[in-house]
């Protein structure tokens, strides 16, 4: 049966190669027959005008077109063109039908697939594999069920079955690559993938995997080379862009990284993931205002990755938008799991710039109940929400034996002291902060830009 599914092709097979004569009468015009039309709708499959191979259908004579098989495959081409209502009323006719056709249980699992329901899924897949053990179409599909779900012994097990059947598969080669890669057996992995790649030249996937592999057992160069290869091939797809991108960083390529990760964003501007890159690299090499705008979009794709929320705000902050700055860290703070009571204190430093010193003060009380009682933070919780006893803030920082937690303090406290107008000691407790070097804080970067418009940065 002729099939829309994106499957490799087999392999090439030798063979004689057909002469023609060197003459050939004229044969007369004749209407295309079933086979003729099956063809024209396998081309039309494979580039993608699914329009063109539907319409198709309907030039196929009364009497084939009431076929099992043509209606199977013009449900194959409702579900490669997204239209799995359509595709899943013929496969399911079709069942109701004839329970035992497996080709028509097969489409009723892809449509569940691409509706995201698994249970639904697997149910049917049971079923084909309940009529035919060796039904490899079912046995890849279950096995990356499995996978999905971290079972990786059963999925092995599906795979393994496959391959029993149809050695040469390349779906389950890829997917006994993808369990041996998971469970730390990359030479088996790289073996099935290298198989995958000689028996399906034309086929991205192998060689995208084994770049993905090369990457994760510390092997970028490898994984670039294979990289290279896979976007030659398929240069419009958003993970080859991503994952060559992300190899580069590996090998510090840091703009042509950029390069590669915006490629993924235009590919799919919709998708956030690329965003979590290009705002890191652009934050990096300097292009601040680059990396806020990302940021900002960022948190609108994706509200709960509230890293973007940070990163916005500390861009906020060093162009002095308070305001914003303070709306962005509380939306950390509403979604922070742990680290709450450094992001209230920078939404109520913000909030203090923006406006008066009393005004974040209800929403300190709230932030007191996060932090631990007598804990240095509780203690600077105090001063903003009190606004005294600074001294006695400045006798615990001495006292303090962790230096992250110091350095922190130490960063809101000369924030303190620069709202409260006393510039002197600000830059006293800014420079403190300098010297202690603790660069894998947040408030270490906030503090050098506090430094940078004091006219205080290093020379």
């Amino acid at each position: 049966m002729v099939s829309c599914a994106s499957e490799p092709s087999p392999p090439l097979r030798g063979g004689a190669a057909e002469t023609k004569p060197r003459t050939k009468a004229p044969e007369p015009a004749r209407p295309p027959g079933i086979q003729d039309i099956l063809r024209n709708i396998a081309g039309l499959c494979e580039s993608g005008d699914y329009a063109g191979a539907l319409a198709l259908f309907d030039t196929i004579d009364a009497g084939d077109a009431g076929t099992d098989t043509v209606g199977l495959l013009k449900a194959s081409v409702y579900l490669s063109a997204g239209s799995y209502d359509d595709a899943g009323n013929i496969a399911g006719r079709i069942s109701a039908a004839s329970p035992r056709n497996s080709e028509a249980l097969l489409i009723l699992a892809s449509v569940e697939q691409a509706r995201g329901n698994a249970k639904e899924q697997k149910a049917l897949l049971g079923k084909v594999i309940k009529m035919e053990p060796d039904n490899v179409q079912a046995l890849v599909a279950l096995g990356g069920i499995a996978a999905s779900e971290n079972s990786f012994r059963t999925a092995a097990s599906y795979y393994d079955r496959a391959l029993t059947a149809e050695s040469e598969n390349g779906e389950a080669l890829v997917g006994r690559a993808w369990v041996y890669r998971n469970n730390r057996d990359p030479k088996n992995a790289e073996k099935l993938l290298n198989q995958a790649a000689l028996l399906y030249p034309g086929w991205v996937t192998p060689i995208h995997e084994r770049a993905r592999l090369y990457k994760a057992a510390g092997y970028p160069r490898e994984a670039l080379v294979d990289m290279d290869r896979a976007k030659a091939m398929n240069g419009g797809d958003y993970w080859i862009a991503f994952d060559r991108g992300d190899v580069l960083v590996d090998l510090n390529r840091k703009q042509e990284a950029l390069e590669e990760f915006e490629r993924a964003r235009d590919i799919d501007p919709g998708y956030f993931l690329a965003y979590v890159y290009t705002a890191g690299i652009k934050d990096e090499l300097g292009d601040y205002d680059g990396a806020e705008r990302d940021y900002a979009i960022l948190a609108k794709l994706n509200p709960d990755y509230y890293f973007a929320f940070e990163g916005l705000g500390m861009h906020l902050m060093r162009k002095g938008n308070w305001n914003g700055a303070r709306d962005a860290f509380m939306e950390v703070y509403k979604r922070a799991e742990q680290d709450t009571v450094t992001y209230g204190l920078l939404t109520a430093m913000n909030w203090m710039r923006g406006g008066k010193l009393s005004d974040p003060r209800q929403f300190l009380e709230q932030v007191l109940t996060r932090a631990e009682r007598d804990s240095l933070e509780w203690y600077m919780l105090r001063l903003y929400h009190d606004l005294t006893g600074d001294n006695d803030i400045v006798i615990r920082l001495d006292a303090e034996k962790n230096g992250d937690t110091k350095a922190r303090m130490l960063y809101y406290l000369a924030n303190y002291y620069d709202m409260r107008g006393n510039k002197t000691l600000a830059d006293k407790y800014f420079l403190t902060v300098r010297e202690m070097d603790r660069k894998s804080i947040p408030e270490w970067r906030l503090n050098e830009w506090a430094l940078e418009s004091r006219g205080l940065a290093l020379k």
